[in-house]
């Protein structure tokens, strides 16, 4: 018999007898099992984008009276970034599947709780913004604390050799999460009336200083939204009888684009969030594409 010929005949027997071994190995651990875990996770550092629909200090109705001579009453909205670093903290999480064979399925609660404790100076990107920053405005900052995600994914896994004593195994999670950021925003105007020229020609210049001086505009609020989410899932399982396994998993969590809804200011140059008594509110957006976290658990699962 030729020597390719012996090859191909060497090589058929090992792949029946992985086939065999796989096939025997699947009908054996097929069933439900629940699994429970805790682990560490750390949140990327990401950018805050914030919008609103303010008016120009100068025509601010509950600072100045408004004449018909205010300049700059309907602007292009405000816009302002920040980019703030990462945090770190704990996850649990909870699942019910179904193992067929080397495949395995199960729907997944997890609930994440990072610590961002992060602040950064807002960057105005509009021209209205960009002029109070430059002779306006004493402090404008960004913080934020804490950032969760509570979120449900459906799983599927790959055992690499299910039933052994060392099981390695990959996945893929997709699902959707309710994310929420505890953020703090501050504006602060000058405390010196003198630095300020926002009014600059006006009749009434000094004494609208002396007003706007010392002024905050804040927001102190958790910012929420539901986001799309998926996931990347490796791990190790130790199987300490034919039903509990004890084991170690990482996971790489994407989040899809944030938004809230439109929400008022705490307070707008230190008056309600409005654009003077009576008049139109004001109200600002947050978003972020920027979402993500890694962490790493320990975990059990029991076989039924």
């Amino acid at each position: 018999m030729k020597r390719e010929s012996l090859n191909k005949l060497w090589w058929s027997g090992c792949f029946l007898t992985l086939g065999v071994l796989v096939a025997g190995t699947a009908g054996a651990q097929s069933g439900p099992y629940i699994g429970l875990e805790l682990g560490v996770g750390n949140g990327a550092s990401m950018v805050l984008d914030g919008t609103d629909n303010d008016v120009a200090t100068t025509c601010d109705g509950w600072i100045v009276p408004i004449d018909g001579t205010n300049a700059g009453c309907d602007p292009p909205a405000s816009a302002w970034s920040s980019d703030l670093g990462g945090g770190s903290g704990m996850m649990g999480g909870l699942a019910v599947g179904y193992r067929f064979g080397n495949l395995r399925a199960e729907i997944e609660y997890t609930h994440s709780a990072l610590s961002y404790d992060a602040v950064a100076d807002l960057a105005a990107t509009d021209d209205v913004t960009v002029d109070k920053a430059q002779q306006e405005l004493e402090i404008a900052e960004t913080r934020i604390e804490t950032v969760q995600y509570e979120s449900f994914f459906a799983n599927a896994y790959w055992d690499f050799v299910p039933g052994a004593r060392v099981s390695p195994y990959v996945g893929l999670g997709i699902g959707t999460a309710d994310a929420s950021i505890d953020y703090f925003n501050r504006w602060k105007r000058n405390g010196d009336p003198a630095a300020i020229t926002t009014f600059a020609g006006h009749p009434d210049e000094e004494s609208l200083r002396r007003i706007v001086a010392g002024t905050t505009t804040i927001a102190n609020t958790k910012l929420q939204d539901s986001v799309s989410a998926y996931q990347l899932l490796a791990g190790v399982d130790f199987s300490l009888s034919d039903s509990v396994t004890l084991g170690i998993k990482g996971r790489l969590v994407e989040y899809g684009d944030f938004e809230t809804g439109r929400l008022p200011w705490d307070q707008l140059r230190s008056h309600h969030s409005s654009r003077s008594p009576g008049g139109a509110d004001v109200t600002y957006v947050m978003s972020s594409d920027d979402l993500s976290m890694w962490a790493v658990s320990f975990g059990m699962k029991y076989r039924f």
